[in-house]
């Protein structure tokens, strides 16, 4: 149901009442002089003017001479025009407003059915479900092809319209996982607009790890549309070239509007590299100061990282928070696309969807269930209880249909369970909650065989693959996948440490980035040496792996650094350590030398006693020369104790030693002392010569 201001003059006041009654039942109808509706007595009509041009979806103009040349229907027009509104002319006496001269007028004798057919087309989006086109979509999006099957999002899609056509710059609808962005975007506000003239609608497209490629293709089909026969290459240079806004001004001229829709773009942060989402940014930035509207659609969590690229400082960027569907539109979301499909659903089975559903959160399980429910089933035949049943019900119907894929894949394959579960576990990564979310990965980085095995999930559509140049990308249909099916969500908590780990590191990145770089944010050793085993290349994002790699980088750094610097310690010490040594050596001579010079000076001493003392003691003088002797033995301590002997056994003085003992002749010298201080003198030949 769509909102519907009629604006005429006061002249065609018949004419507007006319039309009202042709759309009543169908759509809410605001003209201003309806008795009920309208502008009451005693309200402020210049407000409740603006207010129902505002909120409106559509506005009838009721053209004649009259309103070409009246204030208020040119103001009217005109604000409709600004806000982006839906303008239907129905034309009078042939007259074509110049405001909306670009637009088709309709006769009022034909207005009737071209009216109702036009806004019947704003309420379905303008599409009929195609031949053998399944109604419900199961685990994946409802696309524009399926609008005519988008139940229980009408409001949601004329707000989010209406915010569009208003508003400049990007706006981000946001919301928790599986809540229906992609869906309300693309089966809702896509096919809504794209039956309007005055916009061109390109194709949603995903950032991927090359966005700017996503993006080239996207506006190589919008140019195609158009008449514009460009190469993907041609595309590419012409963006590098001219820019988006180049680009954008020979797609649409000034009285139409370019549409850029990016679904998921949490993946400019989670699989672009940075310079390419610098780039697309730059892009993004340049186009939307003119005719240009940008519609995102985005997880939560990224909103803020969505806010703060420094590429888009200065952007207005609005955001539409899309809550889950509500438990009381969950009927109509059943009946409306069976209905359309022709399709019959008993009201049992319609309460017994409703009442397993509980609540919008749990819907991608409602389309699957529904989708498989309605399989094979032709046009005005009826969905049936007892299958539901089989199933297992809204939430046992997913993980039923698992195990039976899982079990195909193991037989077609010869895999393992096991082996197979941990290949789709490493589809899951986890979000700033710790809740797994999903990712995609390249099928040229897995072996034939997990590719074969996995190719089993696509083909029973658990899984989906999209190409790009940088090859064939695999991923969930859609997270509930991950919480429903038990069997994966354990392989997934298996993983908790590493996928926790690599959360870690994101985070750490993120504010590495933000923080422009610096070292210090950088991992330190002993965290590094923790962490860096516990991730796996494919859990991270291209900043991320940059980041661990700088890191690594600046601790091997670090490291050589710290062995440089104890080699050179090491060295000094050495250097150091031999000056010592040399030192004390050198004063070990010098001592030992002084030492030497001393006893010598003592032992010529003794000498020249010993040989005072020769001839009136010839004792005193053996014991003088022993100890000049003992002191510095040379040839002169050893001359001069031999003439002593020989003196003294020569004389027989008084006090010479002939006569007494050998021993007693010796100075009391036993053999051992002998040897020890008179080497050179043999005991027994002296002991002989005294004799």
């Amino acid at each position: 149901m769509a909102r519907v201001f009629i604006s005429h003059a006061t002249q065609n006041v018949a004419i507007a009442t006319h039309i009202r009654n042709w759309l009543e039942g169908d759509h809410e109808i605001f003209l201003e002089v309806h008795p009920e509706d309208g502008i009451q007595v005693g309200e402020a009509w210049r407000e409740r003017l603006h207010h129902e041009l505002r909120r409106a979806d559509a506005v009838v103009c009721v053209i004649s001479q009259a309103s070409v040349t009246s204030s208020w229907c040119n103001a009217e027009i005109a604000i409709a025009d600004a806000l982006g509104t839906l303008l239907l002319p129905v034309q009078l006496d042939g007259v074509i407003h110049p405001l909306i001269g670009h637009l088709n007028h309709i006769p009022h004798t034909t207005a009737r059915e071209h009216l109702q057919k036009a806004l019947r087309r704003f309420d379905t989006g303008g599409r009929k479900l195609a031949k053998d086109q399944e109604p419900f979509p199961g685990l994946d999006a409802f696309s524009t092809a399926l609008s005519a099957v988008f139940f229980g999002r009408d409001a949601e899609t004329r707000a989010l319209a209406r915010k569009v056509r208003r508003g400049p710059g990007l706006l981000a609808v946001v919301g928790p996982s599986g809540c229906g962005k992609s869906s309300l975007v693309r089966a809702g506000l896509l096919a809504q607009l794209a039956d309007d003239p005055r916009w061109l609608v390109m194709p949603p497209w995903l950032p991927g790890t090359d966005p700017l490629d996503a993006l080239a293709r996207a506006v190589r089909k919008t140019a195609g549309r158009v008449g514009l026969d460009w190469t993907l290459r041609e595309t590419k240079d012409r963006l590098v070239l001219d820019g988006l806004r180049g680009v954008a001004q020979e797609l649409v001229d000034e009285d139409r509007r370019l549409l850029i829709t990016i679904d998921q773009a949490e993946e400019f942060f989670t699989r672009a590299d940075e310079k390419d989402r610098q780039v697309v940014a730059n892009l993004l930035k340049d186009a939307l100061a003119d005719n240009v509207r940008v519609v995102a659609t985005l997880r939560s969590e990224f909103l803020d990282d969505l806010r703060t690229l420094p590429e888009l400082s200065g952007v207005h960027l609005g955001s539409y928070v899309l809550a889950p569907l509500a438990r009381e539109v969950l009927n109509i979301v059943i009946t409306g696309p069976a209905r359309v499909a022709g399709l019959k659903v008993h009201p049992e089975l319609v309460a017994l969807l409703v009442e397993d559903t509980v609540s919008g959160e749990a819907l991608p399980l409602l389309a699957f269930t529904l989708q498989h429910l309605a399989m094979g089933v032709p046009r005005g035949g009826t969905l049936s209880s007892e299958l539901y049943e089989h199933l297992g019900g809204v939430h046992g119907a997913l993980a039923r249909h698992a195990d039976d894929v899982l079990d195909s894949a193991v037989a077609e394959t010869g895999m393992g369970k096991e082996e197979l579960l941990a290949r789709l576990a490493a589809l899951a990564t986890l979000d700033h909650t710790g809740r797994p979310t999903r990712k995609r990965v390249n099928m040229a980085q897995l072996d034939p065989h997990a590719r074969a095995a996995l190719e089993v999930f696509v083909r029973h559509r658990l899984l989906t693959a999209s190409g790009d140049k940088q090859g064939r990308w695999i991923g969930v249909a859609h997270e509930a996948l991950f919480t429903e099916w038990r069997p994966l969500r354990g392989a997934i908590e298996e993983r908790q440490i590493g996928l926790r780990a690599a959360q870690s590191v994101e985070l750490d990145a993120s504010q590495w980035i933000e923080g422009e770089r610096a070292d210090h944010l950088l991992l330190n050793e002993d965290t590094f040496a923790a962490i860096a085993p516990l991730v796996a290349n494919d859990d991270l994002s291209p900043d991320a792996r940059r980041f661990l790699a700088v890191s690594r980088n600046r601790i091997h750094t670090l490291q050589g650094q710290r062995r440089r610097d104890r080699r050179r310690t090491v060295s000094c010490l050495a250097v150091f350590l031999v000056a010592a040594i040399g030192a004390a050596g050198l004063a070990a001579v010098q001592w030992h030398n002084a030492s030497v010079g001393r006893d010598k000076a003592t032992a010529r001493a003794l000498v020249a006693q010993a040989q005072v003392a020769r001839t009136s003691s010839p004792r005193l003088a053996l014991r003088l020369g022993l100890t000049a002797h003992a002191l510095a033995p040379s040839s002169d301590t050893n001359a001069e104790l031999a003439t002593t002997l020989r003196g003294s056994f020569g004389q027989g003085s008084p006090g010479s030693l002939v006569g007494h003992a050998c021993t007693v002749a010796a100075g009391g010298l036993s053999p051992l002392e002998w040897q020890q201080y008179l080497p050179e003198l043999d005991y027994r030949d002296t002991c002989a010569q005294a004799a």
